[in-house]
């Protein structure tokens, strides 16, 4: 079977979903509904000697997750937040479409993602010393006028985030 770069990253993103320790669960609709595994944004090799120049790739809090490669524009960002946020989602939640929504989250305790008024959760575990990202997808199941993403930290949790919609999500099986 031929291996395409977005299956090949998909696999690396559901190998960093499982060491990153991210829950999803839902009061309406559940983020994983569908069968499908959150997807979680690379990480690429770091430096691992002292000395070593930092890699400008590894995921940080002070900057937004990147979408481009797979083809996601982002809609709302933020960068270097700690405590809780609420960001309006530009043209609000359209049936049928699918929202990623990529956070890099560093520091011990909970971050808590929420898409309303869907009222779907997103349970994220930070870790102290270490930057995590995620990358999870929502299948939408109804219009809604408006829409917001609001999150929720613990105090020693400091975040980044990017939203937008997947113009070729994978496929549902």
């Amino acid at each position: 079977m031929a291996t395409t770069r977005r299956s090949a990253h998909l696999l690396g993103c559901a190998l960093i979903a499982a060491l990153a320790t991210a829950g999803c669960d839902s009061g309406h609709q559940d983020a994983t509904s569908d069968g499908r595994p959150p997807r979680a944004a690379t990480v690429p090799p770091s430096a691992s000697t002292a000395g070593a120049t930092p890699d400008p790739y590894a995921p940080s809090v002070a900057s937004a997750p990147k979408f481009a490669p797979d083809g996601i524009t982002s809609l709302a960002s933020g960068t270097s937040v700690k405590g809780n946020a609420v960001y309006e989602i530009p043209g609000g939640i359209k049936a049928g479409k699918t929202l990623a929504i990529a956070v890099n989250c560093q520091g011990a305790g909970r971050l808590t993602v929420r898409v309303q008024p869907t009222n779907t959760f997103i349970r994220t575990l930070c870790e102290k010393g270490k930057v995590l990202p995620t990358l999870n997808e929502i299948q939408m199941s109804e219009t809604h006028s408006s829409g917001s993403v609001s999150f929720t930290s613990e105090p020693n949790v400091k975040w980044s985030f990017a939203v937008g919609w997947d113009p070729n999500p994978p496929e549902r099986r």
